[in-house]
C-alpha cells in the first residue's frame, strides 16, 4: 500500500481480508510503526474490514516511512507492506495543483493572470514552504515591497525559472528624404521570451512623435510589437535632420536613429572662405612670433586670398584684404594697383561704411603721413562713433591715430572695448598682447581681459621667458583660484619649465583646494624640487593614487608626517603601506612610525575599512595573539567584503537578503561601485531603482572580493564555530519521548535515544507501552540494545513470528529469560498454523518453566499431526517430551500416541518404552485408529490387536473428501477375478 498523506494530517484507510473458502477467519493485526494504528487489533468474520490510521502530524514533506502490517490469523501469517509518503502542501488552481516553483512557472506560461493571482495571495507561502530558503525569503521580502506584474517577473527571474526579457530592433536606423507631408512608419520590436515588462518610449527631435509613449509585453503579438511613429515636416529644416526613438526598459535603453534629408543640395564650399581666412590670420600670428618669415607669409596669404576671390569674385572686402596683404608684405605697387582699380564712391560711403573705411585706411597706409592721413583718421573716427561695436574700425584707428601711440592709452581702449563687447578675435588679442610685450609694467592685475590676452598668447606660444616669469609672479599673488589662470600657467610651464612657474601653479592649486588625481603631477614636481609651500605634502598625499605608486615615497614625506597627520584613512594607509613595503630602505623611519601604524591598523579594522594599502597593514600587524572577539568579527566582515559594480543606471541602492531572510544592508548606489558584505553564498543582492522598483538577477553586476587571506578566514571560522556551537548547544532539541514522538527517531542520535530508553526502563520499572516497545525494537534492529531493553522486549513485544524469533535468539544468547516470549511465539504459530523452526523455542519453553498445559498439549498434538500426516521431520526431543508426558500421567491427544508409534515402528526401544508403546497400540486399535506402520511391531502385539493377518491400505485426503478404492481379492493360490469398489 502507498499512502500519500498531507502535511500534519491523520490518514484514515482500510484493507480487506477474505477467506476464499467457507467459514470465518479470526486473528490479530500488528503494525511495525507506532504512527500506524489499527482501530481494532483483533478481527473475526469473512470478509473482514481492517480500519487503520496513520498519524502524520509533526512530519515534514518528503518524509517516507516503509513499514508492514503483520496479519496473524487462522489462515496463516501474512505481511502487508505499506509506504507512507508525506507530500508537500499545494494550492489548487484552475489548471490543477501547484506544489512547487516548477508548477508555478508552468502556470505562468499558461495563464499569467492566474499565476499573478496566486502570487499575490498568502496561499503562495504554502507552495514555497519547502522550497529552497533563498526562494522563500525572496518572496517574503517582495511581499513587503510590491506584488505587481513586474514583481512576479523579477521573482521568476530571481529563482531561475525564466530568463530576463530583452528587446531587439531591426537594424540601427531609418532614412527619409524630402518629407512633404506627415508620414507614418512602424518600428518592429522583438522580445526574446515570455513574461512581463513595461517599456517607455521617448523621442528625440521635434519632427518625431509616437502614438503612445508606453507599452508592455502584454501588447505583443507573439514575440513582436509594432511601434507606430510619425515624421512631421513642420519640425524639419533644410539639410540633414537627426532624431532618435528611445525604448526604455528597466534593464537597458535601446535607441533607433531616424534621419531625414530635406531639400536635397548641400554646399560643400559654404565655409571655405572662413577656413582660408582663419589660416591667413593664424599664419600671421606665427609670423609675428618669428616662426615664419614675412615673405613666406605674404606668398601664402596671397595664394589663399586669390582662392577666396575665386569662390566669391564680387566680394569687395576680399579685394581690399588682398591689397592689405600686399601692404603688410611690403609689396606696395601691387597694393596700389588693386586700390586704383577699386570702385570707390565717397558719396556712397554710408551704404557700406566698414568696407569704405577699410579702403580709406589702406590708402592712408600707402600714402603715409600728411593731410590725407588726417582726413582718413577723421572719416574713420566718424564711422567708429556710429559703429563702436566694430573691432575692425577700432584696430584701424589704433594703427593710424597718433593719440594711440601711447601703449597705455592703446591698451585702455582695447580693454574698454572688451568690457563693452566681449571681443575675443585673434587680431584684437594680438594687438593687446603686443602692448604688454612692449611694456610689461602695464600688466598690473590678472582680470578677465588680461587672462584672455595671456591665454591667447600662451596658446600661440607668443610669451617670452621674461614675460612668463612676470606672469607667474603675478599669479602667485592671487587670492582666489582661477581655472583659466591655471591653464595659462600650465602652458607656460610647458614652454619654460621654471621653478617659479611651478611654484605659482602649486600655490594656485592649493588655494583652489584641488584634490583630483590629475593635479598630483604638479604636487609631485614641487615635492621633488623641495619646495616649502604650506600644505604641499598634504595635497601631495591627497591627490596620489595607489596605482601611481611604484616605488618608495620621498623621504621628506615621511619626515613631514612623522609626528601625526590629518590625512583621510585611504591616504594615511597608502603612506604606511609604502613604508612597510620598502622597510629595508628606511628602517629608522619604520621604527619611529610603528606605534602609530599599529594603532591605525586596529582603528581601521574596527571601522571595517579595506583598501589595497590596508591589506598590507593588516597582514603586518593583525596577529592571532592580539585578536579579540570584536576584532575577529570586524576581520570577518572585511574578509567577506565585495566591490559590486553594475552598468545599469537609475538605481537608488542595493539591498542584501541574508541567509536567514533578513535585510540588514542597504547600500546607496555609486557609479564607481559599492562595498557589500556577502557572508554566505545563499545571500542575494536586490536592486532598488529610483522609481521604487525592485530587481533581482535581471540586473547584471560584477563582484570583486576585496580581501582574501586564508589565515584570517581560518581565525574567523574558529571564532564563529565557537559561538555557533555554544548557540547550537542551547538550541539543540532535547532528547525526550515527546520530541521523539513528534519528530521521529531519525531526528536524533540513535545512541542518545537508546540511552534514554534503557535508563527509563531501568529506573522506572516501565510497564508495557506501545511507544516504548516501538522505540526499543527499532533500536534493536539498528543493533542498539542492552540487557535491560532486551528484557523489556522479551516480556512485552508482539509482532511477526519471524521478528520475535530473531529477538528470542539474541535474548537467549544474552542469558535473558525468554519463557514469556517463547510462549507468545508458540501461541501465535499454533493460532496461524504456520510452524517453522520452532522446536528449540518449545523445548526451552518446556524445560525452563511451568508450561501452560493447554499450550503444551496443543503444540504436541500439532507437531504429531504434521509428523504423521505430512511426514514432517521432528526432532527426537519432541518424542522424548511426549514419552515423558505419558510417564507423568499427563493427558495426551491420540495423535501424539500415533506419532510415538510411528516414531518407534521397526526401531529398538527399552522395556519401559515398550510397555507404553504396547498400551498405545492396543488403545489405538480399539479406537479404530489403525495405520500400516503398526505391522512393524511384535507379532504378539498384532495378534492381540487382531490385525496380524490384515492388509492395510492408507490414503490421505482433505476433510470431507471422498476416495474410491478399486481392489481384487486373492485367497490362497486362487485369485478372485472380480473387481470391487468401495467409497
Amino acid at each position: 500500500m502507498i499512502l500519500t498523506i498531507g502535511e500534519g494530517e491523520v490518514y484514515k484507510g482500510y484493507f480487506m481480508i477474505k477467506n476464499r473458502g467457507e467459514g470465518s477467519i479470526r486473528g490479530l493485526v500488528y503494525s511495525s510503526s507506532f504512527r500506524m494504528r489499527c482501530l481494532e487489533q483483533g478481527f473475526e468474520g469473512n470478509p473482514v474490514r481492517v480500519e487503520f490510521e496513520y498519524d502524520g502530524r509533526g512530519l515534514l514533506p518528503g518524509h517516507v516511512e516503509q513499514g508492514t502490517f503483520t496479519v496473524v490469523c487462522t489462515g496463516g501469517e501474512y505481511t502487508i507492506p505499506f509506504t507512507a509518503l508525506i507530500e508537500k502542501p499545494y494550492v489548487m488552481t484552475n489548471y490543477g495543483k501547484v506544489q512547487n516553483t516548477d508548477d508555478f512557472r508552468r502556470l505562468a506560461v499558461k495563464d499569467y493572470t492566474e499565476a499573478l493571482k496566486l502570487f499575490r495571495s498568502r496561499e503562495f507561502y504554502e507552495v514555497l514552504k519547502y522550497e529552497d530558503k533563498r526562494i522563500f525569503y525572496l518572496y517574503d521580502n517582495m511581499r513587503k515591497w510590491s506584488l505587481d506584474e513586474a514583481a512576479m517577473e523579477e521573482f521568476l527571474v530571481g529563482i531561475k525559472q525564466k530568463e530576463c526579457i530583452f528587446l531587439t530592433l531591426p537594424g540601427e536606423g531609418m532614412l527619409f528624404q524630402d518629407v512633404k507631408e506627415i508620414t507614418k512608419q512602424t518600428l518592429t520590436v522583438i522580445k526574446n521570451t515570455w513574461g512581463y515588462m513595461p517599456v517607455q518610449i521617448q523621442t528625440e527631435g521635434e519632427f518625431l512623435s509616437v502614438s503612445r509613449n508606453r507599452f508592455t509585453t502584454d501588447d505583443f503579438v507573439g514575440n513582436v510589437y509594432q511601434v507606430d511613429f510619425l515624421v512631421k515636416p513642420d519640425g524639419l529644416h533644410a539639410g540633414r535632420n537627426f532624431g532618435k526613438i528611445h525604448l526604455i526598459t528597466p534593464y537597458e535603453i535601446l535607441s533607433y536613429d531616424v534621419e531625414v534629408m530635406q531639400n536635397g543640395s548641400y554646399d560643400e564650399n559654404h565655409r571655405e572662405i572662413e577656413f582660408l581666412m582663419a589660416q591667413v590670420v593664424k599664419e600671421h600670428v606665427s609670423c609675428v612670433a618669428g616662426r615664419m618669415t614675412l615673405d613666406k607669409w605674404t606668398e601664402s596669404a596671397v595664394d589663399k586670398v586669390k582662392k577666396m576671390r575665386q569662390i566669391d569674385p564680387l566680394d569687395e572686402y576680399l579685394q581690399l584684404f588682398q591689397a592689405h596683404v600686399y601692404i603688410h608684405g611690403n609689396q606696395i605697387e601691387d597694393a596700389k594697383w588693386i586700390l586704383e582699380n577699386y570702385n570707390y564712391n565717397r558719396f556712397a560711403i554710408g551704404k557700406n561704411p566698414k568696407v569704405n573705411a577699410y579702403y580709406l585706411y589702406l590708402t592712408a597706409l600707402v600714402r603715409g603721413h600728411g593731410s590725407h592721413m588726417d582726413r582718413v583718421i577723421d572719416e574713420v573716427g566718424k564711422i567708429y562713433l556710429r559703429q563702436q561695436d566694430s573691432t575692425m574700425l577700432l584696430l584701424m584707428l589704433l594703427d593710424i591715430d597718433p593719440q594711440y601711440r601711447d601703449k597705455g592709452r592703446r591698451l585702455a581702449a582695447l580693454e574698454q572695448h572688451y568690457q563693452n563687447y566681449r571681443t575675443n578675435g585673434v587680431l584684437f588679442l594680438l594687438e593687446a598682447f603686443q602692448c604688454y610685450e612692449e611694456k610689461s609694467l602695464l600688466l598690473k592685475k590678472l582680470g578677465q581681459f588680461e587672462m584672455m590676452v595671456l591665454n591667447f598668447a600662451s596658446k600661440y606660444r607668443l610669451i617670452s621667458r621674461e614675460m612668463a616669469m612676470y606672469v607667474a609672479n603675478l599669479a602667485s599673488q592671487q587670492k582666489n583660484y582661477s581655472e583659466f589662470l591655471f591653464h595659462i600657467l600650465e602652458r607656460l610651464y610647458k614652454l619654460y619649465a621654471e621653478p617659479m612657474i611651478l611654484n605659482a601653479i602649486c600655490t594656485l592649486l592649493i588655494k583652489g583646494n584641488k584634490l583630483d588625481n590629475r593635479y598630483f603631477v604638479w604636487y609631485q614636481r614641487a615635492v621633488n624640487e623641495g619646495f616649502k609651500i604650506a600644505q604641499l605634502y598634504e595635497y601631495y598625499m591627497s591627490t596620489i593614487e595607489e596605482d601611481d605608486v611604484r616605488e618608495a615615497l620621498p623621504k621628506s614625506i615621511f619626515l613631514y608626517f612623522m609626528h601625526g597627520n590629518t590625512l583621510n584613512y585611504k591616504k594615511a594607509a597608502l603612506l604606511y603601506a609604502n613604508l612597510i613595503t620598502y622597510e629595508e630602505n628606511a628602517s629608522d623611519l619604520y621604527i619611529s612610525y610603528r606605534e602609530q601604524m599599529v594603532a591605525f591598523a586596529w582603528e581601521q579594522l574596527m571601522k571595517r575599512h579595506i583598501t589595497e594599502s590596508l591589506k598590507v597593514i593588516y597582514k603586518k600587524f593583525c596577529t592571532e595573539e592580539e585578536m579579540t572577539g570584536e576584532r575577529l568579527e570586524a576581520m570577518r566582515d572585511i574578509c567577506h567584503a565585495y566591490l559590486v559594480k553594475t552598468k545599469v543606471h537609475n538605481l537608488k541602492c542595493a539591498l542584501v537578503i541574508e541567509k536567514d531572510g533578513t535585510v540588514k544592508q542597504r547600500i546607496p548606489y555609486r557609479p564607481d561601485g559599492m562595498i557589500v558584505y556577502l557572508y554566505d553564498k545563499e545571500a542575494r543582492i536586490i536592486w532598488q531603482t529610483m522609481d521604487g522598483g525592485y530587481h533581482t538577477d535581471s540586473i547584471a553586476f560584477e563582484t570583486k572580493r576585496l580581501f582574501y587571506e586564508p589565515r584570517y578566514l581560518e581565525m574567523c571560522k574558529k571564532y564563529m564555530s565557537r559561538i555557533s556551537n555554544w548557540g547550537a548547544e542551547n538550541n539543540k532539541l532535547e532528547v525526550n519521548f515527546e520530541n521523539i514522538r513528534k519528530n521521529g527517531i531519525r531526528a536524533f542520535d540513535e545512541k542518545e535515544v537508546f540511552r534514554l530508553c534503557s535508563k527509563t526502563i531501568r529506573e522506572e520499572d516501565y510497564d508495557e507501552d506501545e511507544f516504548m516497545l516501538y522505540l526499543s525494537y527499532e533500536l534493536f534492529k539498528r543493533q542498539q540494545y542492552d540487557k535491560m531493553t532486551l528484557t523489556y522486549l522479551a516480556d512485552y513485544y508482539c509482532g511477526s513470528t519471524r521478528n520475535m524469533k530473531v529477538l528470542w535468539k539474541v535474548a537467549k544468547d544474552y542469558g535473558i529469560a525468554v519463557t514469556k516470549l517463547g510462549e507468545r511465539i508458540i501461541t501465535q504459530m499454533l493460532f496461524s498454523e504456520d510452524m517453522f523452526a520452532e522446536e528449540d523455542i518449545f523445548i526451552d519453553y518446556y524445560l525452563n518453566g511451568n508450561p501452560y498445559f493447554r499450550l503444551k498439549q496443543a503444540y504436541l498434538a500439532y507437531v504429531s499431526r504434521e509428523y504423521v500426516v505430512y511426514g514432517r521431520n521432528v526432532g527426537a526431543s519432541i518424542f522424548d517430551i511426549i514419552m515423558n508426558e505419558e510417564k507423568n500421567d499427563e493427558d495426551l491427544a491420540d495423535i501424539c500416541k500415533v506419532a510415538l508409534l510411528k516414531r518407534f515402528a521397526g526401531k529398538e526401544y527399552g522395556e519401559e518404552e515398550g510397555e507404553i508403546l504396547h498400551r498405545f497400540l492396543r488403545e489405538m486399535c480399539e479406537r479404530q485408529l489403525v495405520f500400516p506402520f503398526y505391522m512393524e511391531y511384535e507379532e504378539s502385539w498384532l495378534r492381540e490387536a487382531q490385525i496380524y493377518d490384515k492388509t492395510m491400505v492408507s490414503f490421505q485426503a482433505s476433510h470431507g473428501g471422498r476416495v474410491r478404492i478399486t481392489y481384487k481379492m486373492r485367497r490362497g493360490d486362487v485369485e478372485d477375478l472380480a473387481i470391487r469398489q468401495r467409497v
